[in-house]
């Protein structure tokens, strides 16, 4: 419920702090004082886009902030404020402003938060009701909507069941497409990886392999020369065919027993001596590393420089599946178990077969268990709506559900359309299309009334839900709009007093043609200006004595169905009890 709502510089109001109570509250006012800048007001705390032209001229900005109590709505309300970092407990505080440059800001709880925070909280705080929910009205989803809302917990239940058997139908249906690809793109497939296979099988290649023959190839491609290098480097370092002096490691080792002796004489001497004998030891194994290298073209057994360029051939055969040994034998561990799977595909796509049509028999028992449980539902939804906009003077008038089979869908395997007849000579047709503003804006109100009966909403605020309508009509719209408000707060704009007079709280916004533009305010009125603002409203003249006796008679007669409504007496029984009690001016 919203406890009070302050405006400053929204549109033509300057400013207003209204405090506003449980029941019905009216807002009434002359044509240009701003009544629609109120729902302007509360749009913006529910999560509405604004712009800078709802600042008031001269102003630099508009804000609006709203107190809401939370004690008949869920926790999420709470929960969603607090996981935006603002403090919502028993009363929650909502803000806008709208700066004349800039960006507008949204607060809850005392902290800055995204709009979409408040388009959250507002769902669950505020029910808008104007022209643009009349347009929704039309639409085939709006319509499912206020049928399975009314339907509740068992249409809820079943359609958790069907949405849950229709996503594991999809999900079966998309993995039996991917097997289902056409039986020659198999088939080329298998043969491409079959055929890959065996030429990598017959090559056999061995990781590493590669890069060894390619370093064994360009050795054995210059074996003379490295060997005629070698064998000279070798020779020279300990050869036994050369003369003794030109022995490298013979010189060196007869250097180091030379200096060996001189150091025995003058220790300095030492150091010289260890690194000289050290570079006698370091060219003893070079010498051997040589000979080892040279051994090594006798250990190549058969392998011919025409024998390694012949393997290094095989290997480059296989460089359509990976451009070294080791890609292509990550291609060939990959294509094997591929290949196994389409070899295993037709026993697969036969048990997937099976279970897709089970999954669509699952689909289709749980979407005709939903439809049936909305056309029991519409039919109830339907009468109780069509005896409600009876009593709103549309008394031939009626709605109907049209439920069809449909192709399976996210919300079911139905189409539904809500018929609107407005007398018993037409057929019942497309509501936008048959029935007029005046006509959808009782629809709308009988919607809500009998929603009412089995869902609460903590605030309903109507729009123009009396457009087009007047005299008697009027009178039942105002009724009605009393009746709901026996379970929720109920937020009227509207310019009759047949609906005014049903208010337990009345506002009117005021209007003052001041120097230097109009400025409008909003008051709360008493007994006696609710009969100056009826008369005012009934013939344009306040001071009429006509006209406030009328206004008169209207309060007091709305007064007391009002304490009957509180009796708790039968929705049939006041209805009957009503006839002719309040006519129309």
């Amino acid at each position: 419920m919203i406890v009070s709502l302050g405006i400053e510089n929204l549109g033509v109001i300057s400013g207003a702090r209204l405090e506003l109570g449980p029941g019905l509250t009216v807002v009434t006012g002359e044509t240009g004082a701003g009544k629609t800048m109120f729902v302007t007001a509360l749009n913006l705390l529910t999560g509405a886009r604004a712009d800078a032209h709802v600042v008031r001229a001269g102003a630099q900005k508009a804000i609006v902030e709203g107190v809401f109590d939370l004690a008949a709505v869920s926790d999420s309300v709470a929960e969603r404020i607090s996981e935006a970092g603002g403090d919502a407990d028993e009363e929650a505080i909502i803000g806008r402003v709208i700066p004349l440059a800039g960006r507008a800001r949204a607060t809850a709880g005392g902290r800055t938060v995204p709009l979409g925070v408040l388009r959250d909280v507002g769902a669950e705080l505020v029910s808008m009701h104007g022209q643009s929910e009349q347009i929704t009205l039309r639409s085939p989803a709006k319509q499912r909507e206020l049928l399975d809302t009314y339907a509740g917990t068992p249409l809820a239940e079943a359609l958790a069941d069907y949405q849950q058997a229709h996503s594991a139908w999809r999900e079966l249906q998309a993995k039996h497409e991917r097997l289902l690809t056409t039986v020659q793109e198999r088939a080329e497939r298998t043969a491409f990886l079959t055929v890959s296979l065996e030429a990598i099988d017959a090559v056999r290649p061995l990781p590493g392999e590669d890069t060894e023959l390619k370093a064994l190839a360009a050795r054995l491609g210059a074996a003379e020369d490295l060997k005629a290098a070698v064998s000279a480097a070798h020779d020279l370092l300990v050869g036994s065919d050369w003369d003794e002096t030109a022995n490298a490691a013979d010189l060196i080792n007869r250097a180091a027993a030379e200096v060996g002796r001189a150091a025995a004489v003058d220790d300095s001497l030492t150091a010289l001596t260890a690194a000289v004998t050290d570079a006698g030891l370091r060219l003893s194994d070079t010498a051997a590393e040589l000979s080892a290298y040279l051994q090594e073209f006798d250990d190549l057994g058969d392998m011919s420089l025409e024998d390694a360029e012949a393997r290094r051939a095989e290997l480059g055969s296989l460089a359509a599946f990976g451009v070294d040994v080791e890609a292509v034998l990550d291609f060939e561990q990959r294509a094997g178990q591929e290949l196994l799977e389409l070899q295993n595909s037709e026993t697969s796509l036969a048990d997937m077969d099976e279970r897709v049509g089970r999954a669509e028999d699952q689909v289709r028992e749980t979407g005709n268990r939903l439809m049936e449980i909305r056309r029991t539902a519409a039919a109830a939804f339907a009468a109780a709506v069509s005896a409600e906009l009876s009593a709103l003077s549309m008394p031939r008038a009626r709605i109907v559900f049209e439920i069809s089979p449909a192709a399976p869908h996210a919300l079911g395997a139905d189409s539904v359309r809500m018929l609107f007849s407005a007398h018993d000579a037409s057929q019942p047709g497309d509501i936008g299309r048959l029935a007029s503003g005046g006509e959808l804006s009782r629809v709308m109100l009988a919607i809500e009334v009998v929603k009412a009966e089995r869902l609460t909403f903590p605030t309903f605020v109507f729009d123009e839900v009396d457009a087009g309508v007047g005299g008697k009509a009027a009178i039942e719209i105002g009724r009605r709009l009393a009746l709901l408000a026996q379970h929720s707060q109920v937020i009227v704009v509207t310019h009759l007093a047949q609906v005014a007079a049903w208010a337990d709280q009345h506002l009117t916004v005021v209007k003052d043609d001041r120097e230097g533009g109009a400025v409008s305010g909003v008051d709360s009125l008493d007994h006696d200006g609710r009969i100056m603002e009826l008369a005012r409203m009934l013939g344009g003249m306040a001071d009429s004595g006509t006209a406030r006796a009328h206004a008169a008679e209207l309060l007091q007669t709305s007064a007391e169905e009002k304490a009957e409504f509180a009796s708790g007496r039968p929705r049939a029984e006041l209805a009957g009890s009503r006839r002719g009690r309040m006519g129309a001016p």
